[in-house]
């Protein structure tokens, strides 16, 4: 063991692997924060005052179970065994970095196995669901995104980002080339889910009239009635301009899928 290792805390240990992360980029930024929110959130409290060198197998279930029984944030309401595996990656990383640094030998993660996922069937709407919940949307200014979103396949995070200079309403096709993702509530640019994230995505004759007759011409209107308008040449954007946040969106389809008894 290192000297000075004796006392290193794991407040201490989890600043060290999480400034290291941010110094090297090693992650995205959206991980790295969500680590940051995780530690602060499930760890600190109840592990951060804790030697690292004290940390056993047996400690680490013991937190565990206690987050499945009790949780830890605010609200107190138990966690989920996804939320525990999510809360455990800082900490696993910290503590290998902890071996790799020979400030400890074994990483007790290890030896304390992860709590199983419940398992659950995940709910889908039907096509009727879906053209259901569209005709009810028909008229309200959220209409395009909601078609888009169904139509077209792309994600929330890929629909917020479009700009009107990449999508071709001549020939059906639209470049999905910009992500975002949110930091806390900010909002910021992201390289996409997956390596194949950027690609080409054709549309039919109905989201080309979407996007001319609903999209379009409702944001002249807003533009013309504003005060003020956010010019960014995004496809959706709120009646003031400016783009969506990602949240927004989630959440409200969220809610619009409750109150119309289908499925969120």
């Amino acid at each position: 063991m290192k000297p000075g290792a004796v006392a290193l805390t794991v407040n201490e240990l989890l600043d060290l692997y999480l400034d290291g992360l941010d110094a090297d980029q090693r992650l995205s930024p959206k991980t790295r924060h969500d680590y940051r929110v995780y530690a602060q959130t499930y760890v600190r409290k109840p592990l951060g005052n804790r030697k690292v060198r004290d940390v056993t197998p047996e400690l680490i279930l013991t937190w565990q179970r206690r987050l499945l029984a009790e949780g830890g944030a605010k609200d107190g309401r138990p966690l989920a065994p996804n939320t525990i595996r999510l809360a455990r990656a800082p900490l696993a990383g910290a503590f290998r970095l902890a071996v790799s640094s020979g400030i400890v030998a074994v990483n007790p993660l290890m030896h304390a196995p992860r709590p199983k996922a419940r398992r659950s069937v995940p709910r889908h709407w039907s096509p009727e669901q879906a053209r259901e919940f569209l005709a009810l949307m028909e008229g309200d200014r959220t209409y395009p995104v909601w078609a888009f979103l169904m139509c077209a396949g792309l994600r929330i995070g890929e629909l917020v980002a479009l700009r009107w200079n990449n999508v071709d309403l001549t020939e059906g096709v639209v470049s999905v080339v910009e992500f975002s993702t949110y930091l806390g509530h900010d909002v910021v640019a992201s390289s996409g889910k997956s390596r194949d994230a950027i690609r080409r995505v054709d549309i039919d004759r109905a989201l080309v009239g979407v996007c001319e007759h609903s999209s379009r011409a409702q944001q002249a209107k807003e533009r013309l009635a504003a005060d003020f308008y956010e010019e960014t040449g995004h496809v959706f954007t709120r009646p003031a301009g400016g783009p969506y946040h990602p949240q927004y969106l989630s959440r409200l389809l969220g809610r619009y899928s409750e109150e119309l008894g289908l499925p969120v």
